[in-house]
């Protein structure tokens, strides 16, 4: 019995795996995008700052950077300047001294990730 427990107890996170999910599909999010759209009063944002902190502004700011100028290019412009200001996350790619050329800029909102401006200075 005590064999069988310990086998059950082995296998139990790969039964789970296996388990089938039921996928909402593509015409509900179609509907819940136009409702979200649509009705502006019924916003369930629960907190007054989606991005709240350095390390969310700095991964939220990557994985648009990365994705239009490349990893190496953003990557290489580490340390990033990045700071909070009324509201809006401002982040900046540094360059080694006296290196020619610019880095990123980004700018978004806390409150909702939108971005206000979005550069690259050459």
């Amino acid at each position: 019995m005590k064999y069988l427990t310990f086998a059950f107890l082995i296998l139990l996170p790969f039964v789970a795996r296996c388990q089938k999910h039921t996928l909402l599909g593509l015409q509900v999010a179609k509907d819940e995008l136009k409702t979200a759209l649509n009705n502006k009063k019924d916003r369930q944002v629960i907190v007054d700052k989606i991005i709240g902190d350095k390390q969310t502004a700095i991964a939220v700011a990557e994985a648009i950077l990365f994705r239009i100028y490349g990893k190496e290019q953003i990557i290489n412009e580490r340390p990033y300047e990045v700071y909070f200001i009324d509201g809006y996350w401002v982040l900046n790619g540094t360059l080694p001294e006296k290196m020619l050329g610019g880095g990123f800029l980004i700018i978004f909102s806390a409150k909702d990730g939108r971005v206000v401006r979005l550069t690259h200075y050459k």
